[in-house]
């Protein structure tokens, strides 16, 4: 007979009625007002003309913009499975804006965990009060690329920040690649401050304006991909920053985001999952409308056979996204190879998706504006390197499983 004992049980999937309610609150707003937006503003010539700034007003208006923040500070105190939640419904309009409300989440998050006193004020000043601020992260360099996600002793961010003798911090490098990074009000950069150690112990975070001397965003990335949200290349040329601009400890930034942002590559994975399902609902469609051999399309057994796997995957890679979301916060024991796993099956299964809508499709699909689907595949592809290249996640789920005794 097998003794009982308390274990900890995961949730049965199955959400909430709150969060039901907030799925399709969030994917009726998608289709209605975000996907027509985003087809009308994608291929604009000037890239300040792509971000579709009312409906970020509106994002706003919904308490989407500030979702990581608690209700006393003006968000609405958002767990990692309920991020998950809105950022998917927001990819399934589109995928641009859904990075752009996704990052300023992330980065909120850090400011709330690890700003203090003046820096605190002029954060949530700036963000709250103001409904078109939105927020950047600002990892990656030419130089490093991924090397972030994998963390060896070797990395070092090669921007750098020294601290002088009155204080003030002087800020040098160059970042790219940057989500909101040309439109931003404002960036949490980081930098290392202690070269002789690896980067989780010489690595310091800092707040930077756009108003700041010596920053600029010397370069918008043309993209193929997510381009309702602006990627920008940042330089930072002797910035002096106040000593209250640090983030937390000096040289703990990067380990105390990275223990902050347990769930990054959780919603990077739900962004991708959004225009995957996007673009299987529209397959679907086509197939039950479009004549061909005499029947509709879904009544041919090679299309009903394709159209079974792309259910399949989307449903294991959103039970993969929402039970990794939910143990974020309720499994003590969460296991960090849970991330960046999520992040790398949703964002394989999705490109998987995509590529077979478009089969589906057929010549329709690569035709300029003539359908949506090649839109999801070219979004879907972003996720293939956005958020740590899929190579980088293998690397280091297998360096856990290698320290693992």
């Amino acid at each position: 007979m097998v003794e009982a004992r308390e274990v900890n049980h995961l949730p049965m999937f199955g959400l909430t009625p709150d969060l039901e309610s907030l799925r399709s609150e969030v994917r009726e707003w998608a289709v209605q007002r975000l996907r027509p937006r985003a087809a009308e503003l994608e291929w604009k010539p000037d890239p300040a003309d792509r971000v579709a700034w009312d409906l970020v007003e509106e994002a706003s208006a919904q308490g989407w913009r500030t979702f990581g923040l608690s209700r006393e500070e003006g968000g609405s105190g958002a767990d990692p499975l309920t991020i998950a939640i809105l950022i998917e419904e927001l990819s399934y309009g589109d995928m641009g804006f859904a990075v752009l409300i996704d990052q300023c989440i992330k980065v909120q998050r850090i400011l709330a965990s690890s700003a203090h006193g003046a820096a605190r004020k002029l954060f949530l000043e700036r963000f709250v009060s103001d409904p078109r601020c939105i927020l950047a992260i600002c990892f990656t360099e030419p130089e490093t690329s991924s090397d972030y996600i994998i963390d060896g002793p070797a990395f070092r961010f090669r921007t750098k920040a020294e601290q002088q003798s009155d204080g003030t911090w002087l800020l040098n490098g160059y970042k790219r690649y940057i989500s909101n990074g040309a439109d931003a009000g404002l960036y949490c950069v980081f930098a290392c401050t202690d070269d002789s150690r690896p980067a989780a112990q010489g690595t310091s975070a800092f707040i930077v304006l756009p108003s700041d001397p010596g920053f600029e965003v010397v370069q918008v990335h043309e993209k193929m991909s997510q381009r309702g949200n602006n990627n920008g290349a940042l330089a930072f040329n002797d910035v002096r920053l106040p000593a209250d601009r640090l983030l937390g400890e000096a040289h703990a930034g990067y380990a105390g985001s990275r223990l902050i942002l347990k769930e990054s590559a959780i919603t990077a994975g739900a962004t991708a999952l959004g225009t995957a399902q996007a673009a299987y609902d529209l397959a679907l469609a086509h197939t039950r409308e479009r004549v061909q051999g005499g029947v509709p399309l879904i009544q041919h057994a090679n299309v009903k056979c394709r159209l079974a796997e792309m259910f399949s995957e989307l449903e294991a890679a959103r039970s993969m996204i929402w039970r990794a979301a939910w143990s974020v916060e309720h499994d003590p024991q969460y296991d960090y190879k849970m991330s960046s796993a999520t992040k790398l099956f949703a964002a394989e299964a999705s490109m998987r998706v995509a590529l077979s809508a478009a089969e589906l499709f057929g010549g329709l699909a690569i035709m300029y504006q003539d359908s949506g689907i090649n839109k999801c595949v070219r979004d879907c592809m972003s996720f293939l390197h956005s958020d740590g290249a899929q190579d980088s996640h293998r690397i280091r789920i297998g360096t856990m499983l290698a320290e693992e005794v």
